[in-house]
């Protein structure tokens, strides 16, 4: 299809693709997980310094949205996606051949400023295609698939961390960027018209920007989605150390570990499509809210009480089923809140919703090495707030997002 051509229909096609672009940002945050510590004796830095290339990636993702949006608005969604899915192989590539941490720190910036692009051409072409209930319904199938990264992405990046090391696993993503930029130079067309493209003039993104920003319909869920990837990050940030150094996983087996937990985001995902016309889009995002802080009291009450692994990694199952819902709703609420400047939309949200949430990894990294009781405190700290930002977004959304949904 042609540039031009109409916009695809919201199917299994459609989001499978999309799915796979998405699939590279968690896919470059959790793969390398059981590699952290590896990868800070063989570059000879502290484990701290390692996490900043967490904290670098999600940094560039989040405000490299910002940049990137309004491109997409105004050039359409194929072309920049495809210079996106490129730079991303070539940045994974560039990190594993880095001989020193500020390589690997400057790879991984490249690498999250095309996670980036990629992320707001997912986002903004859903809803290109769809809105409402049917926005939310396609954001949780596309999450639905992307859910096997965090379930598949720590197990294989284990096993590659045993048998090639670390460089290893960035040479995976690597491969994993080409085969996705192939997959959508074939599978995609171009989902937003010509005719409804916005010129690229700096006043007029800097106004827009303003405008949804100030947008409590966008605000708010935007806010409560930032809080719920905090809270994931609090757990990604401390999990490798708690997992492996304190109950003395080995990166294999912590993979599998971790990957459990993954499962239940995708069952979050898959419990959104299945619930979401029936209970309404903002009700589901307060029920998974409520499982967020609910899994993760059950958590620290394991840790306090002293039962081991089992319990924390019951309580985190939970918690990442709650998010599983959370995610997609809230992300429905946020983007259709909005009726035009959709890149730009996206953009803002996921600067929102990264850069808070790349606030978590340097507090957790500092937070976890006081024990994993304060590690799984600042998490329930930070749940509780998402519940009530979740709460306030619920109450101010339309009526059709809080019934019965339709369209």
């Amino acid at each position: 299809m042609t540039q031009d051509s109409n916009p695809p229909g919201s199917g299994l096609r459609f989001a499978a693709s999309l799915a796979l672009i998405a699939v590279l940002g968690p896919s470059a945050t959790d793969m390398y997980l059981a590699s952290m510590p590896e990868i800070a004796a063989e570059l000879a830095v502290p484990y701290a310094q390692v996490q900043l290339t967490l904290t670098v990636f999600l940094l560039a993702m989040g405000l490299g949205q910002l940049l990137l949006g309004p491109i997409v608005d105004a050039f359409g969604r194929r072309r920049p996606l495809l210079a996106g899915l490129l730079a991303f192989a070539l940045a994974s590539l560039w990190a594993s051949q880095a001989p020193s941490i500020g390589i690997l720190l400057t790879s991984r910036f490249v690498q999250g400023l095309a996670g980036a692009l990629t992320l707001v051409v997912v986002m903004s072409s859903v809803r290109d295609v769809a809105k409402g209930a049917r926005a939310a319904q396609l954001f949780a199938l596309l999450m639905t698939i992307e859910g096997l990264a965090p379930v598949l992405a720590p197990a294989v990046g284990g096993y590659v961390d045993v048998h090639y090391g670390w460089r290893g696993v960035m040479l995976v993503l690597a491969a994993m960027g080409l085969l996705v930029l192939l997959n959508s130079a074939v599978a995609l067309p171009e989902t937003l018209p010509r005719a409804a493209r916005l010129p690229l003039r700096l006043r007029a993104v800097a106004s827009t920007y303003a405008r949804i920003a100030s947008d409590r319909s966008f605000l708010l869920p935007a806010l409560a989605l930032s809080s719920a990837f905090f809270v994931l990050f609090i757990y990604i940030a401390g999990a490798s150390l708690v997992y492996q150094q304190r109950f003395g996983l080995s990166p294999d087996r912590f993979g599998l570990v971790f990957g459990a937990t993954g499962v239940a985001v995708l069952m979050g995902a898959v419990t959104s499509v299945k619930l979401v016309q029936r209970a309404g889009v903002a009700r589901l995002a307060v029920i998974g809210a409520m499982l967020m802080l609910a899994g993760s009291g059950l958590a620290l009450a394991a840790a306090a009480a002293q039962l081991g692994l089992p319990g924390i990694v019951l309580g985190m199952f939970i918690a990442m089923w709650g998010l599983g819902m959370a995610e997609a709703t809230l992300m429905s609420m946020a983007m259709g809140s909005q009726h035009s400047a959709l890149g730009s939309t996206a953009a803002l949200l996921g600067a929102f919703q990264l850069s808070i949430s790349s606030a978590a990894t340097p507090l957790a990294g500092k937070v976890v090495v006081l024990g994993t009781t304060p590690w799984l405190g600042f998490m329930l700290l930070a749940s509780a707030l998402l519940l009530l930002l979740t709460r306030l977004s619920a109450k101010q959304a339309p009526a059709s997002l809080n019934a019965l949904a339709g369209h």
